[in-house]
C-alpha cells in the first residue's frame, strides 16, 4: 500500500472540500489516492469520468487486471502490429476508404485501432466507430456445432477468464467509438448477468440504454425438464451523453403489428392500450419501437449461431446513418458486414477463423444477390455490387506479458527453437561461425536468434539489407548456403535474400517469422521454469491458440463418382510428438471452390478432417473439372488454391 502524505494545507483543503460536497482538485485526489493514480496513469489519463466509473458496483474474480494497465499493453512497444492486405475487391475511394474483412486476434486488432498508427487505419477509425456489434461466443464449456456436425470454432473459455478476456476488448472497444456512438452486446442466459455488470463498469450505468429481448421460436427437446428457452439479449450501451436512435427508421407499421398483438384491438385506454384509431393518431408514421423484438431465425443458415438480417437492420437503422462506420469483431459468417453494406454503411469486420474469413468475402462479393430490404417486393435482391473492400491480416504481438520470458535468456532460446522444431545442443556454435547470437544448427547450417532480450534490438534494430550485408562482412567471406533467423515477425523488413558472399558464392539468408501473440500467450499460461525446449511441447501451446506461421502447405485432389477423393496432403508443422504429421494428420479443413475461375476463390463447401471418410474420400454433389480446393492445417496455413485432378 502507499503511504498518503498530505500538508497541513492540503488536508484543510480536502475538508474543505467534503464539507462543501464538491470535488477535490485533480491534483489533491491524486496526492489522496496514490496508487489508482498510478494505475490510470499507465493508461495515460487521470479524470473524474474514470474515477466515477470505478465507483460503480463492480465484479471481482481472479486475473481481473486495472483498465490502466490493459491500455498501456498496447504500447508497450510504442508500435502496433501491421496490417497486412492479402486481397482486394475494387479501388478505393477519394479518401482512400475500403472496407476492411480482418483475419486475425481481434484483441491485437483493437490493440491496432487503438495506437492509430497503421496506414491502412490510420485517422480513419479510432474515435469515429459510430456502432460496435458484438456477439461473442458463450462460455459454455462446449463447442458450436453447425448443421452437418462441424466445428466451426471452439467455445471453451469459462466464468472468470471468458469475462476478462471479454472486459479487456470492451474497454478498447470504447476507446474506439465516437462520441455519440453506441455498444450492442448480444448474449444469452450463460452469462449475460456477468456481462452486464462488466459493460456497466467500462461504460457508466449512466450509459446503459436498453435491455432488448429478441425472440424466437425453438423445439423443445425431448424429455426436457425446463421451460423452453426462446429468447437472447442485446444490451445497447451508449458511450456518451449524445448519440444516435433514428426512431423513424424502426417504427413498425401498425397494420403489421396489429397482426400479431391482437392487444391493441381492445376498447378504453384504462388498460393501457390504445383502439387502432388512437394508436394511429399518436403515431401517424408507426407504432413506437418497443425492446421486445421477436424475429424468427433465418433458413439455410451459413454459419453456426448465425444470427438473422431483420435483427441486424434494426439495430444499424436505429443507431448509425448512411457513411456511418460500424465494427463487428465477433464476425462469423458476417451478417453485420452485409447489412452494414446493403443499407450503405461503412463497416469493419474481424474473425480469426479462415472458413469465416472465406465465409464473408463470398457473402459481400456475392451480395447483389442476397436479399433486398423492402417489404414491398417479397423475396426482391439487393441487386447491387459490393463497394471496395479488402481481405487483411492482423499480426499478433504484445510485449506486456513477454518481458519476464525475455529476462530468462536461456528459457527465450529454448523456445523459439521449439516453435520450429530445431533441437537445441550444449555446443559453441559462436566460436565457430565468429558471429554473435548463433545458438543452433538446421541441417548443418547455422540459425541466429535475433537477440530481443537486448533492448537496442528490440526497439531500434530491424533486420534489413544493410543488417545482411554487415552479416557478411563479419563473416569475412566464410559464411554460404543457408543462414537462418528465428525473428518475430515486427522486427525485419526483408523477406528470404540471397547475397553474394564476397568470395564467390553466395548466402540464402532464409527468415523463420513468428508473431509476437505466441510468446503473449506462453508467458499468461505457463511458468518460466515450464517453458517447451521440444518440438513435442510446444505444439500443446500452438494448438491451443490456433496461431499461423505461414509455412508452405500443398494438396492434391481428384475427382471421383461420388465427389473427390485427396491423393496428398503436406504441411510442414510438427504433431505433439515432435513428428511430422502423417498421411492427412495435419489437416484441418478442406475449402471447396466447385466452379473455380483461376481468380477468385469462391467457398461453396467446407468439410472438415473429421468428416473425411477412410482414404480421405469427400461425398459432394457438383464438382467439375472446374473445382478447386483450399487445404488448412492444424496451425492455419492454407495451401493456394488447386484444381481437382481428372
Amino acid at each position: 500500500m502507499f503511504r498518503i502524505n498530505l500538508t497541513e494545507e492540503e488536508l484543510a483543503g480536502l475538508l474543505a472540500a467534503v464539507n462543501s460536497g464538491v470535488e477535490p482538485a485533480p491534483e489533491l485526489a491524486g496526492r489522496l489516492f496514490p496508487s489508482l493514480l498510478e494505475k490510470l496513469g499507465q493508461a495515460g489519463k487521470f479524470d473524474f469520468e474514470t474515477l466515477n466509473r470505478i465507483r460503480i458496483p463492480t465484479i471481482e474474480y481472479a486475473g481481473k487486471r486495472p483498465e490502466g494497465v490493459i491500455l498501456a499493453s498496447a504500447v508497450a512497444l510504442g508500435q502496433s502490429a501491421p496490417l497486412q492486405v492479402v486481397r482486394t475487391f475494387g479501388e478505393p475511394g477519394k479518401d482512400g476508404w475500403r472496407n476492411l474483412i480482418v483475419q486475425g486476434d481481434n484483441l491485437q486488432f483493437l490493440k491496432t485501432v487503438y495506437l492509430n498508427q497503421d496506414p491502412l487505419i490510420k485517422d480513419m477509425v479510432k474515435g469515429k466507430v459510430k456502432l460496435i456489434y458484438i456477439d461473442p461466443p458463450f462460455a459454455t464449456k462446449s463447442d458450436f456445432q453447425g448443421g452437418g456436425g462441424e466445428r466451426s470454432y471452439a467455445d471453451k473459455i469459462a466464468n472468470a477468464e471468458f469475462l476478462e478476456n471479454l472486459r479487456e476488448r470492451m474497454i478498447y472497444m470504447r476507446e474506439l467509438l465516437a462520441n455519440d456512438g453506441s455498444i450492442f452486446i448480444h448474449c444469452d442466459y450463460r452469462m449475460n448477468s456477468h456481462i452486464r455488470v462488466s459493460a456497466e463498469e467500462i461504460f457508466g450505468r449512466g450509459n446503459f440504454h436498453n435491455e432488448i429481448i429478441w425472440v424466437y421460436s425453438r423445439m423443445a427437446s425431448k424429455g426436457q425438464r425446463n421451460f423452453n428457452n426462446t429468447h437472447q439479449t442485446i444490451f445497447w450501451y451508449k458511450k456518451g451523453s449524445d448519440f444516435i436512435f433514428n426512431v423513424d427508421e424502426v417504427r413498425t407499421e401498425y397494420a403489421e403489428t396489429s397482426k400479431n398483438r391482437a392487444g391493441y384491438k381492445k376498447k378504453g385506454v384504462g388498460s393501457g392500450v390504445f383502439k387502432e384509431e388512437k394508436l394511429c393518431e399518436l403515431n401517424p408514421k408507426g407504432k413506437f419501437p418497443d425492446d421486445w423484438w421477436s424475429i424468427p431465425f433465418e433458413r439455410n443458415q451459413f454459419f453456426p449461431t448465425q444470427k438473422p438480417e431483420p435483427l441486424l437492420e434494426k439495430i444499424i437503422r436505429a443507431s448509425t446513418n448512411p457513411e456511418d462506420l460500424v465494427m463487428d469483431v465477433f464476425a462469423g459468417s458476417g451478417t453485420t458486414a452485409a447489412v452494414a453494406e446493403k443499407l450503405g454503411r461503412r463497416w469493419i469486420v474481424c474473425d480469426f477463423g479462415k472458413h469465416a474469413v472465406y465465409l464473408m468475402q463470398k457473402r459481400i462479393w456475392h451480395i447483389a444477390d442476397s436479399k433486398a430490404f423492402d417489404a414491398d417486393k417479397k423475396n426482391a435482391k439487393y441487386g447491387q455490387p459490393p463497394k471496395p473492400f479488402a481481405v487483411a491480416a492482423v499480426g499478433a504481438y504484445d510485449f506486456s506479458r513477454v518481458m519476464h520470458l525475455r529476462e530468462n535468456k536461456c528459457a527465450y532460446i529454448s523456445f523459439v527453437l521449439s516453435l520450429f522444431g530445431i533441437p537445441k545442443e550444449e555446443k559453441d556454435f559462436i566460436s565457430k561461425y565468429k558471429l554473435d547470437h548463433i545458438y543452433a544448427e538446421k541441417d548443418g547450417d547455422p540459425v541466429e536468434i535475433f537477440p530481443v532480450w537486448e533492448d537496442d534490438y528490440l526497439y531500434n534494430v530491424r533486420i534489413d539489407l544493410d543488417y545482411l550485408k554487415d552479416l557478411i562482412t563479419q563473416s569475412r567471406g566464410r559464411l554460404k548456403g543457408n543462414y537462418y533467423i528465428i525473428v518475430p515477425e515486427t522486427c525485419t523488413r526483408v523477406s528470404d535474400l540471397r547475397l553474394p558472399n564476397g568470395a564467390g558464392g553466395e548466402v540464402h539468408f532464409r527468415l523463420l517469422k513468428f508473431p509476437y501473440s505466441i510468446l503473449e500467450q506462453a508467458a499468461r499460461n505457463f511458468a518460466i521454469k515450464d517453458q517447451p525446449d521440444t518440438p513435442a511441447n510446444i505444439n500443446n501451446l500452438v494448438s491451443s491458440v490456433g496461431f499461423y506461421f505461414n509455412d508452405e502447405v500443398t494438396v492434391k485432389a481428384a475427382r471421383t463418382p461420388q465427389g473427390l477423393k485427396l491423393v496428398s496432403f503436406t504441411t510442414p508443422i510438427l504433431s505433439r510428438e515432435g513428428t511430422p504429421y502423417q498421411d492427412l494428420g495435419g489437416l484441418s479443413l478442406l475449402l471447396v471452390d466447385l466452379n473455380y475461375n483461376g481468380l477468385l476463390f469462391n467457398l461453396d463447401h467446407a468439410v472438415y478432417a473429421k468428416e473425411l471418410k477412410e482414404g480421405g474420400e469427400v461425398s459432394l454433389a457438383g464438382v467439375t473439372g472446374k473445382t478447386a480446393v483450399i487445404a488448412i492445417d492444424r496451425h492455419g496455413n492454407e495451401s493456394p488454391p488447386t484444381p481437382v485432378q481428372e
